[in-house]
């Protein structure tokens, strides 16, 4: 058998054990309730910013993107890299796939297809994984490119919890399995398990430009084509339809779909659902007797849930599309979307619906902006539902839903609502970001806590960005004390393959360019060490080691400077981890008075930023080693290197006691 692990219990003792590197302080009945304390002035993140990758993107019609696995305690996301970002044009289209340990963590990525590009070379976030944890502990990958070709490419994991080692890469040809189709150039992959059956299926956008299924039944090991989920006679412009799914994990897949591309056509929002190969209407009205053949309806053959040319609170909304899609524990739809108002590609809206066991109910849930490019012209930031928490929704806008005020770039609200969508209360994620935050996600995640993950950087469409994967996780037990400051000196650093620091300096000024570490004085009221002022250079590794007072669970950061108008970098890892390479855009700035012991910074055009590097046991006198390095930058990103826009300036590191709170809410010693 090859079940899902959907909603499995994680043990309360194992929960309190598990890793928190947030206080989101939730408020949706997946957390602990209560106020959020404000953000701080300038750019500010509610909680410990988690850095996952410099360089990936999604797009949002592949799913899983992100899995849990309860029982190795890591989260596992897929991402494409671009050739616009970190590793430049070496790293195009390269399809990779994320874990963070979050006992430790510790973060790890492989790739699983190198340079999976769109015609003509360009990178493109299409081809981002869908990811499905099987049976057997080991995790099946399903991508696609984007109109590449007509062919899906999976690869499945050589063992149980671990994305280190992955079997060759397989291909299921649609152009040869589809009896009679035409232009089945493949697009996306969703993987759903179905219990009952026994059998997984992947939709995916080919013949008819359309959704057609494949399905396995051994677990993703060997595929057959199974048919069509819709079918439209005549294509208006580019496609037909765009769909979410989400699963029971039994015996249903619900989809939401819409007639075409918006750019094309004003389209309305239908809903559906698979059981027993057939497709229903939401109120359980047979639509399609058999899925598995050539004969199927169109997408407004199902359930309207959305009407095109609906008047809210005054404005007509048009051209609706598909962003989320999740089950109640009863098994009851819920679902967020996107329209123009008023036709207007400079005002979208987003909306929330939810099935109510008899009707759809719809409620208009603010602002989302104006579209990121005129080539897609409603490409916005998203929204996302909670799916532990179906009264919750994470969104990027860059208009405040709690005052209608614009924001200077697009931020992360949660939304909570006490009354199935009628009236919500929004709370800032982050605030004065100097980069967007984008396509939010949440995980289903059977524990206390909630993780969201998002972009954060620069996207203008699906072949141009440069942006980094991030995310915030919240685990309620906990408590962190205060973080103290630890400076880098000639003291406590040392190169990490032996021998002293031997930087140059101390000097007010920039270091000469010879693969050494600069001392700079008059930053930050003391010094830091610096690499790369000059233009590019690979000064060697180095060795923090801090010892903290007592004995107990830490907690640590490390700490570089950064022009926010260039991209400053370091490169950080507890010992024993791989060091995650930071940068700017996926670093979180220091606020004022936020760590203990930190000098005032200087005011300038640099700003203190921190970069989560793990957690570590400290025993009585035992102390804490990260590693630390510049980023050793390849040819072609050293060519645009030359007056240091990507230097290093690292200057110590923090450290923060975790204690677990005991049952009567006192903290345990």
């Amino acid at each position: 058998m090859h079940s899902t692990k959907r909603r499995s219990r994680v043990p309360p003792l194992l929960a309190l054990a598990l890793f928190s590197v947030g206080l989101l302080a939730c408020s949706s009945g997946n957390g602990p309730s209560g106020t959020d304390a404000p953000l701080p002035e300038g750019d500010a993140v509610a909680g410990t910013l988690v850095h996952v990758t410099a360089n990936g993107a999604w797009c949002w019609y592949q799913d899983e993107r992100v899995v849990v696995d309860t029982a190795a305690h890591t989260i596992i996301l897929g991402s494409v890299a671009h050739g616009n970002g970190i590793g430049g044009a070496a790293r195009n289209g390269d399809v990779d796939v994320h874990s963070l340990d979050l006992q430790t963590g510790a973060r790890r990525y492989a790739t699983l297809r190198d340079r999976l590009v769109a015609p003509g070379g360009r990178g493109d976030d299409h081809m981002a994984p869908a990811l499905w944890q099987r049976s057997d502990d080991r995790l099946l990958a399903m991508y696609a490119g984007h109109n590449n070709d007509f062919r899906s490419r999976y690869r499945r994991s050589e063992a149980p919890h671990d994305i280190g080692a992955w079997g060759p890469e397989r291909t299921f040809d649609w152009n040869r399995r589809i009896p009679g189709g035409s232009d089945m150039e493949v697009t996306y992959s969703n993987l759903l398990y179905l219990s009952a059956e026994d059998r997984l299926y992947n939709f995916a956008r080919t013949d008819n430009r359309s959704p057609n299924v494949m399905v396995s039944d051994d677990g993703g090991a060997s595929w057959a084509y199974g048919g069509k989920l819709t079918y439209t006679e005549e294509t208006v412009g580019y496609v037909n339809g765009y769909f979410k799914y989400a699963t029971n994990g039994v015996d249903r897949i619900h989809f939401v779909a819409t007639e075409h591309h918006p750019r094309d056509y004003s389209n309305s929002l239908y809903h559906g659902y698979v059981e027993d190969s057939a497709s229903y209407a939401s109120d359980g009205t047979l639509v399609d007797d058999n899925i598995f053949d050539q004969d199927a309806p169109p997408p407004e053959a199902f359930t309207t849930v959305f009407d095109a040319g609906t008047v809210v609170e005054g404005d007509t909304m048009t051209h609706a599309w598909t962003v989320d899609l999740h089950l109640s524990a009863d098994g009851r739809p819920y679902t967020v979307f996107q329209t123009r108002a008023n036709g207007s590609t400079r005002d979208h809206r987003f909306f929330y619906a939810r099935h109510d066991g008899t009707q759809w109910r719809t409620h208009h849930l603010g602002r989302a902006g104006p579209g990121l490019d005129e080539r897609e012209q409603d490409y916005i930031g998203l929204i996302a539902l909670d799916p532990n928490a179906l009264n919750t929704v994470y969104a990027s806008t860059p208009v405040d839903p709690r005052s209608g005020d614009s924001l200077g770039t697009r931020e992360i609200f949660r939304g909570v609502t006490p009354d199935q969508g009628t009236t919500w209360t929004w709370t800032a994620l982050t605030k004065h970001s100097e980069a967007q935050n984008l396509r939010p996600v949440v995980p289903d995640w059977d524990a206390p806590g909630t993780a969201v993950f998002w972009m954060r950087g620069r996207y203008q469409w699906q072949h141009d960005y440069d942006t980094a994967i991030v995310g915030l996780i919240d685990r309620p037990g906990e408590q962190r004390g205060p973080v103290r400051y630890h400076d880098a000196a000639p003291g406590n650093t040392r190169r990490a393959a032996g021998g002293a620091l031997a930087a140059t300096g101390p000097a007010p000024g920039p270091g000469p360019s010879d693969d050494r570490w600069h001392e700079r004085s008059g930053i930050g009221g003391g010094r830091v060490l610096t690499a790369g002022e000059r233009g590019a250079e690979d000064a060697p590794a180095l060795r923090t080691v801090v010892t903290p007072e007592r004995p107990g669970t830490y907690d640590v950061w490390a700490y570089f400077w950064a022009d926010p108008a260039a991209d400053w970098r370091l490169r950080a890892g507890l010992e024993g981890h791989t060091p995650v390479l930071a940068r700017q855009i996926s670093a979180q700035r220091v606020a004022p008075g936020a760590v203990e012991g930190l000098p005032a910074r200087r005011a300038d055009s640099t700003f203190l930023y921190q970069t989560y590097v793990g957690r570590a046991d400290v025993q009585a006198g035992d102390s804490i080693a990260v590693r630390v390095d510049d980023h050793g930058l390849s040819s072609d990103e050293a060519q645009s290197d030359a007056e240091g826009a990507h230097r290093t300036w690292y200057d110590g590191l923090g450290v923060a006691r975790v204690r677990q709170a005991s049952s009567s809410g006192n903290s345990s010693r």
